[in-house]
């Protein structure tokens, strides 16, 4: 007899109830309901560890203890299975090895909360047992008794630096960097300009005129008034003071621009532009504006209508937004870390020390608040740079949306510390690189897809100055003589342009000009 469809899709013999999801179960879910059954339908991940009984490594074990302790959501480790969730057993163990595990917390990592529990198993037709334990988040930075700390990205385990731990403890609120009372002398070693300027927009929008500007910074926590003495915290020498490197030097962004989608290492790395932005990160937004500006290079393209369009490669506000809040929530903690901001032929990324503010992350990031840097942010809102996080992200979000360009990412990583990654993308197939849509027009629709950003540079500067040689071409695109040369000649062959020869061979007045076009109103004037 044959079985319907219907009879075969029903899961008689499925480990999870229909209507359950346990990709999308907590730490805490997974620990209350796994069975044996589970156990080998669950991976590891970030939320699971297995481990054999056969040798416990309290070391090992105190590892664990801090790592799922520090880690949203907590985790969980069930002894006695292997990597795959295959049963194998706590048989081994003696009751003063077990009593050791469920007690050992309390001086391996005296602040971690495990809980316990056994599940009952079958190994090789005998009863046996596993242990699970369930070491819930605590929200405050938990270290061994060797003091290190560790935390969870995706299933690796990552020993925190110091630098990591100091970050660490002040997103959780234990300490606050920007509080700390900075070795400056106010108002000497600061830009009055700035300060001026802060405290008049914050007596308009608080209703505050009577103020004066030491007040107004001691209740926007920007100075610490002890006895008759007035100090400036860090939040006070980030927003304004003359030289903030002289104790922040992580406090500078360096902008780069590459000719291709890797950097290269060793003798293959050479960046076009690379420059480094210093100040107070007042000074650091408005110079880094006015370079970013200048390297996010025009492209024309067709729009919807068959219309010619030429824009930036990425629209200022997605790119602005994402500076401001890398300069505004970025961990000033990792002293020796700056802000870098990387063009690639196609995409640019805007890189910021340190990770997410829980509850903030990838998926979270445009629904979810949380600040690292509070009193400094709201310093900088009062100047108009920042507007509520949410608000910013979207805000790059819908920019890029209205330029046709793919949705940003918003990455964390590992990367000589943790780092957040903005990537905005571009789109290389139907954009190129342009200075003026003239030239677009001129060449044609096909012949302009074709050509590469160094044949679009030199074809640009012919339409503009009516010709073009070798030296010039060399000068423009940065590449030798010879290729110059060459990408000269290529450009003939392509009927772009035309060699107009000298009186006599290498006659310096030999030049090239541009193939004339079928209509007259597009030639260069």
């Amino acid at each position: 007899m044959t079985r319907s469809p219907i009879q075969l899709d029903l899961p008689f013999d499925s480990v999870f109830a229909q209507n359950e999801n346990p990709a999308l179960w907590s730490p805490r879910e997974i620990w209350v309901k796994l069975n044996q059954r589970m156990m080998a339908s669950f991976g590891e991940d970030r939320r699971l560890d297995y481990k054999s009984a056969r040798r416990v490594s309290f070391d090992e074990y105190a590892t664990y203890l801090s790592m799922f302790s520090n880690t949203p959501e907590g985790g969980v480790i069930v002894y006695g299975a292997d990597s795959h969730g295959r049963a194998t057993g706590c048989a081994e163990l003696s009751q003063s090895q077990i009593n050791e595990l469920e007690r050992s917390h309390a001086n391996l990592c005296p602040l971690a909360k495990p809980e316990f529990k056994r599940i009952p198993i079958i190994v090789s037709g005998t009863q046996d047992f596993a242990i699970a334990i369930y070491i819930p988040y605590i929200g405050r930075l938990v270290e061994t008794n060797k003091g290190d700390a560790y935390t969870r990205y995706g299933d690796s385990k990552h020993k925190m630096s110091d630098e990591e731990k100091r970050d660490y403890r002040s997103t959780r609120q234990e300490l606050s960097f920007e509080l700390d009372i900075a070795a400056y002398k106010f108002p000497d070693d600061f830009d009055l300009r700035i300060v001026q300027d802060f405290c008049d927009a914050f007596r308009t929008k608080e209703g505050q005129p009577s103020w004066k500007n030491e007040e107004v910074l001691i209740d926007r926590y920007l100075l610490a008034k002890q006895g008759e003495n007035l100090h400036p915290t860090n939040a006070l020498v980030l927003l304004a003071a003359k030289d903030p490197r002289r104790t922040i030097p992580g406090c500078r962004v360096r902008i780069q621009r590459f000719g291709s989608d890797l950097e290269g290492v060793g003798s293959d790395y050479n960046p076009l532009r690379d420059k480094f932005i210093e100040g107070n990160v007042v000074r650091i937004v408005e110079s880094s504006t006015e370079l970013i500006r200048e390297l996010n290079y025009d492209v024309t393209w067709l729009n919807p209508d068959g219309k010619f369009v030429t824009t930036p490669e990425y629209p200022q506000w997605a790119w602005f937004e994402a500076l401001v809040n890398a300069c505004v929530h970025r961990s000033y903690s990792f002293s020796g870390s700056e802000i870098t901001v990387k063009f690639f032929p196609s995409r640019l990324e805007i890189e910021s020390p340190g990770g997410f503010v829980p509850p903030v992350n990838e998926t979270t990031i445009y629904h979810t608040r949380a600040a690292r840097n509070h009193h400094f942010m709201d310093a900088m809102r009062v100047l108009g740079y920042v507007r509520m996080a949410r608000e910013g992200t979207r805000r790059i979000r819908e920019s890029m949306k209205e330029y046709g360009l793919p949705e940003p990412k918003f990455q964390q990583e590992v990367v000589h510390g943790v780092v957040v990654r903005v990537v905005l993308e571009n789109d290389q197939k139907s954009r190129k690189r342009a200075t003026d849509a003239d030239v677009a027009a001129h060449f044609g629709v096909q012949t302009w897809r074709r050509l590469q950003d160094h044949e679009i540079q030199i074809a640009a500067y012919t339409f503009r100055n009516g010709q073009i040689q070798v030296s010039e071409a060399q000068k423009l695109t940065g590449r030798t003589w010879a290729t110059s040369k060459k990408d000269l000649e290529r450009l003939v062959r392509s009927g772009i342009l035309e060699f107009v020869p000298g009186a006599y061979i290498r006659d310096s007045k030999a030049h090239y000009v541009l193939k004339k076009s079928a209509d007259p109103a597009l030639q260069p004037k």
